[in-house]
């Protein structure tokens, strides 16, 4: 469950929004929470937007994030659901809002609303394969709010997952972000094995995984061959960044070395579960 300060943001949002709230579905480290007893700490919520329901909704959602006390950071232009140029554009790009607490520095929250960054198709998919899960908590003012909210389930959040350390590894920003993407390369493929390793059913992972494709055949294909690229041997760049992450704050001795082996051949032969069986 996403932990505070973060839910009674999230709650406060979720509140404001009204019906518009059915159109945000939580994607990223916080989605993780909701089926991970231990998922990696974040303070940043991620967002897909599914834009062609906000189209029909009588509400400014950048005008609602500044009432609540949001501020746009590398904004494109105003946020509006009823602009289809706008929208659009937000299809492209990405939005950072952050909410500035009156409280100390600790406190401070920040939300993402962002729409996927490889195309419309990706995030369809995320909006699609989501489920609705309950959330309760106190209002900024101390009031009890219960309510519900949509996430990506586990399948289609290893999808966007694979995208993205794709995108990471190959550093397609340049130079100047190599190390932080090498960094994010590293989270993304834990996130992966991670979520992976929960499943208590494999077979039945591995068909919702591929049977989300079905509409885009050809972004199937490409992320099946992302997932054999970075995942089918225990050298693949997958497992070599996942390493990177394991050892991050690990001591290099003999102990240690052989943990980490053995943490590599989990994960492959998990990852192996995954896979099709014909190599693409």
């Amino acid at each position: 469950m996403i932990p505070e300060p973060q839910r009674t943001y999230i709650l406060e949002l979720l509140k404001a929004l009204g019906p518009a709230a059915d159109d945000f579905v939580v994607a990223g480290a916080q989605a993780m929470k909701f089926f991970l007893e231990r998922a990696r700490a974040t303070k940043d919520i991620d967002f897909v937007l599914d834009v062609v329901g906000l189209r029909g909704e009588e509400l400014s959602i950048g005008a609602k994030l500044q009432d609540l006390g949001y501020m746009a950071w590398k904004a494109l232009g105003t946020f509006n659901s009823k602009s289809r140029y706008l929208i659009a554009q937000r299809i492209r790009g990405s939005s950072s809002w952050h909410r500035k607490s009156s409280g100390a520095r600790r406190t401070f929250a920040s939300m993402w609303i962002r729409v996927s960054m490889r195309g419309l198709v990706p995030g369809s998919i995320a909006i699609a394969e989501s489920a609705l899960h309950a959330i309760s908590g106190r209002l900024p003012d101390g009031s009890p709010f219960e309510t519900s909210i949509r996430v990506t389930k586990p399948h289609a959040l290893v999808m966007l997952k694979l995208l993205a350390l794709d995108d990471r590894y190959r550093n397609i920003r340049g130079l100047a972000e190599a190390r932080h993407d090498r960094e994010e390369a590293r989270t993304h493929a834990a996130d992966i094995v991670a979520i992976v390793s929960v499943q208590v059913d494999a077979d039945k992972f591995k068909t919702d995984f591929q049977q989300q494709f079905q509409a885009d055949a050809e972004l199937g294909l490409r992320v099946l061959k992302i997932l054999g690229t970075y995942f089918r041997e225990t050298t693949s760049p997958g497992l070599l960044v996942y390493e990177e992450f394991i050892v991050a704050d690990k001591p290099l001795d003999r102990n240690a070395r052989r943990e980490v082996s053995q943490e590599i051949e989990r994960a492959h032969k998990l990852m192996l579960k995954l896979l099709p069986l014909k190599s693409l």
